[in-house]
């Protein structure tokens, strides 16, 4: 189960950094950022998900219980930030409907719309997909 859990979280942070940093129009829409921006975000988020690889690495129960901490904040965060925008309507304030508009309503799409929320891109569903699975044989690879 361990070299399963490393696989995946390899797999999520290759994944990240491709469509943070490549244009992959439709499944992502990087037009409206700036080169900046894209090296910012993909160096920044890279390195915390590097951390977290090494620290699980370890194979220490100190070192995989902080990274399967932060799998877990890392999947929290997209729920908090693509599904309760589309099933409730409501927002973090750090991803606004605007900036939904702006950046990823060109995207491909794979659910329904609801009412006039946003609806998570299938770019997004997929690293949600990878996340959930890295939890799941990382819990599985700290416990066993």
């Amino acid at each position: 189960m361990f070299s399963l859990a490393i696989l995946f979280q390899i797999f999520v942070f290759l994944y990240f950094e491709i469509t943070t940093l490549v244009n992959l129009f439709p499944w992502n829409d990087l037009a409206k950022y700036t080169k900046r921006q894209k090296w910012i975000e993909g160096i920044s988020n890279g390195i915390i998900l590097l951390v977290c690889i090494g620290l699980f690495a370890t194979k220490t129960s100190w070192g995989m219980g902080i990274s399967l901490l932060f799998w877990v904040f890392f999947f929290i965060m997209q729920l908090l930030t693509w599904w309760m925008p589309y099933l409730t309507g409501k927002h973090l304030k750090q991803f606004p409907k605007n900036l939904y508009d702006s950046h990823f309503s060109r995207t491909v799409k794979l659910l329904p719309p609801i009412k006039n929320h946003i609806i998570p891109d299938a770019q997004h569903n997929v690293l949600q997909l990878l996340s959930l699975i890295t939890i799941i044989f990382s819990i599985a690879a700290f416990i066993g």
